[in-house]
């Protein structure tokens, strides 16, 4: 029996793509393999590596470009980086699909170590269900497995998986990463697509907030890598806004969580105006979108008895979540802006794993029985050729 249950297992690669880091490992596991920036950079390569590339015996064009992926592709410096996935989608004109298809060979092939023809694969991406997303999600299935050669593929929203890995399959998840952030309404594991609200307001916009603030009070512009550091470090969401504290205050935290050391080797005291100013992008002004309101419109948009499972589990995850009092200063708007009988039940849920959230529930999923159910075969996608668009539209969720 027990050799029977080890050969029905089996490894399922499990991708999320997002804007600012591509997330890869095997089902299963309660963390990603490796995360690496979503970035591929094509650089000259040095007079060193000319010399060890005539050594090989490599060609004259090899020897003067060379590709870098992820973290090395972010430290060239006079490289011409490519970022595929923008804004939490995968950008379909050339130099991007052709960084896209690169990127996730170099994975397979190097992150990984497999041989991709005998795996599975899923892919978690924010594209909900509906015409928009079938040319990306057409044009994935394409390249994983005619240039990947997975085994099979399976597609699900990010949203709907980052419910499932705090095991629930009802309720609203805030999703904020670097390029986007989204409510959406998760019902029995499924996203419900007219009922999904985005705003092109996330990670990025603030480390980019960051960096103006920070060049106003140094005198000086700091690098986007420096300031991704210091919001990570030293940025947090304010309680209840930031209008009312003085320009020149330091917060009342420890020292520590105020300092911060330039790559130059000088440490700073980060003033709160600055460390929450940053974050407050999130929270919008008047008329803005802001998070709130892409919940209270995803709220309103479903029907009437599905609004209480909706607000009883307001689920935050993505990178932007991690920021310190994100989850109470949201659920604090909600409660004073929701209905009297909704507001009472307002519980926002953030947890721990919250950053790779998307990825557990991929590898939670993968590691069902029912994955083979709704994932696409290299034998159905050989027959439905004619088709591609219509198949992914069917097998994805």
């Amino acid at each position: 029996m027990e050799l029977e249950c080890t050969m029905d297992e089996q490894d399922v690669v499990v991708l999320d793509t997002g804007s600012g880091f591509l997330k890869v490992g095997f089902s299963g596991e309660d963390a990603p393999r490796a995360v690496l920036p979503t970035a591929m950079a094509t650089a000259m390569a040095d007079e060193s590596r000319e010399d060890e590339a005539a050594v090989t015996g490599d060609s004259a064009a090899q020897k003067k470009s060379q590709v870098f992926y992820g973290e090395e592709a972010i430290l060239q410096e006079n490289a011409q980086i490519t970022r595929p996935v923008q804004r939490g989608e995968i950008q379909l004109t050339q130099p991007e699909k052709e960084a896209m298809e690169n990127l996730l060979e170099h994975v397979f092939r190097n992150v990984l170590g497999v041989e991709q023809e005998d795996l599975p694969c899923l892919i978690a991406d924010t594209m909900p269900l509906g015409q928009s997303s079938y040319a990306t999600r057409q044009w994935i299935a394409e390249v994983m497995f005619e240039k990947i050669k997975v085994k099979s593929l399976a597609i699900f929203n990010t949203a709907a998986l980052s419910l499932f890995s705090t095991g629930r399959t009802r309720g609203l998840v805030v999703e904020s990463g670097e390029g986007i952030t989204q409510a959406v309404p998760v019902f029995e594991g499924y996203a419900i697509p007219h009922a999904i609200f985005k705003m092109k307001v996330a990670g990025h916009d603030i480390t980019q907030r960051l960096q103006s603030m920070m060049a106003e009070e140094l005198g000086t512009k700091q690098s986007h890598r420096t300031m991704q550091a210091m919001k990570e470090k030293v940025c947090f969401v304010a309680p209840s806004g930031s209008g009312g504290i003085p320009a020149d205050a330091l917060d009342s935290g420890d020292e520590e969580a105020r300092s911060f050391e330039l790559p130059d080797g000088q440490i700073i005291q980060v003033k709160e105006k600055i460390r929450t100013g940053a974050t407050e992008i999130l929270f919008g002004g008047e008329g803005e979108a802001s998070m709130p309101k892409i919940c209270l419109d995803a709220i309103n948009t479903v029907d009437l008895d599905f609004r209480q499972d909706l607000v009883k589990s307001v689920v935050v995850a993505g990178g932007t979540s991690m920021l310190l009092n994100l989850a109470p200063r949201l659920r604090s708007e909600l409660k004073s802006t929701l209905s009297s009988e909704l507001s009472k039940t307002v519980e926002v849920v953030s947890d721990s794993q919250r950053r790779f959230a998307a990825w557990i529930g991929g590898s939670m999923f993968a590691s069902l029985s029912t994955f083979d159910q709704v994932a696409i075969t290299k034998q159905e996608y050989e027959e439905g050729k004619s088709d591609v668009r219509g198949l992914v539209a069917r097998k994805t969720f």
